[in-house]
């Protein structure tokens, strides 16, 4: 394996591997559809990229989520990550989860700015405040607050993808979900089932109206 592969799919491993998750339980009920992304780019690692400058007054970073259908009213928290090693002494970055929160990371795009705006939360620990993605449907509303500033999204795909069953491949293309997009899209990341992270679910949503609002 390559460099670039190893640090995607170490990537792989801690955002979709890793975020949102509590102790596993039984094994799902139902089958669980698995699905890769369309033209998706893979996500960079986290210490390749360039911090955004959040010192720019111009800049908003994303404040608070909600997700009328499944009664999300949540703050957002700026996201980052720690250096790990594994048993085999790689050195690798995995992603920090926020609690009784959503998380932005902050290697994606702001609200507003176009591409991906990334945000993951826990489903069954600390809050469990995505534990309800698995109801949400097409169309559903989803809207972020960055300062007084409104964005709002309107659900396009829900997607669940193996984790623990996923080889080498499938982890690699299931980073691309969090990856760079050329247009403006939401995606929010957890594990799935709600009992279970054998799996993880990724809501992507695209801009149905901004508006710029105070409050």
């Amino acid at each position: 394996m390559n460099r670039r592969s190893f640090l995607a799919l170490a990537l792989t491993s801690c955002t979709l591997g890793m975020v949102g998750c509590g102790p596993s339980s039984a094994a799902p009920s139902a089958a669980a559809e698995a699905a890769t992304p369309r033209a998706a780019a893979l996500a960079a690692p986290p210490l390749a990229v360039q911090p955004h400058p959040i010192n720019d007054s111009t800049v908003r970073l994303p404040s608070r989520l909600e997700i009328p259908a499944i009664d999300v009213d949540i703050p957002v928290v700026e996201l980052g990550w720690s250096q790990q090693e594994n048993r085999a002494g790689q050195i690798f970055s995995e992603w920090d989860v926020a609690a009784y929160a959503a998380g932005w990371h902050k290697n994606s795009a702001l609200p507003g700015e176009g591409g991906n705006v990334v945000m993951s939360g826990h489903n069954n620990i600390l809050g469990a405040v995505f534990r309800e993605l698995d109801q949400l449907k097409r169309g559903d509303t989803i809207t972020v607050w960055a300062g007084a500033h409104l964005y709002t999204y309107a659900v396009d795909q829900v997607v669940v993808l193996p984790d623990k069953s996923a080889t080498e491949e499938q982890r690699i293309l299931n980073s691309g979900w969090i990856g760079p997009f050329d247009e403006e899209r939401l995606t929010l990341v957890s594990c799935w089932p709600r009992n279970n992270n054998t799996h993880r679910i990724v809501i992507v949503a695209r801009p149905s109206l901004t508006a710029h609002s105070s409050r």
